[in-house]
């Protein structure tokens, strides 16, 4: 949260979707640990998140674990998004 307050207006919607109480906010426990980092680890324990994030980085190493969604603020609008889920599920199906 701190982050996007520093980053100033133009993260203004980030921010608001951040603070917004239908989404629930996980703390860290962790000491001296990078979030990019912690975010990944929580996310390949438990598959059941969905990760809001603008960071491409984050994004793209969020990508490579199958069945998590991101939610991220489409390049020059007020709008968001959230990537689809990949079609895991299809595959399994049609190999039974």
């Amino acid at each position: 949260m701190a982050e996007l307050e520093k980053l100033g207006s133009k993260y203004r919607l980030a921010l608001k979707i951040a603070r917004d109480p239908r989404f629930e906010r996980l703390p860290c426990s962790h000491k001296g640990t990078y979030a990019d980092d912690c975010i990944v680890a929580r996310v390949m324990q438990h598959k059941c998140f969905l990760v809001a994030t603008c960071d491409r980085d984050l994004q793209r190493r969020i990508r490579r674990i199958p069945g998590v969604p991101i939610m991220r603020i489409s390049p020059g609008s007020r709008k968001y998004t959230i990537e689809r889920l990949p079609d895991i599920g299809v595959s399994i199906a049609s190999s039974k």
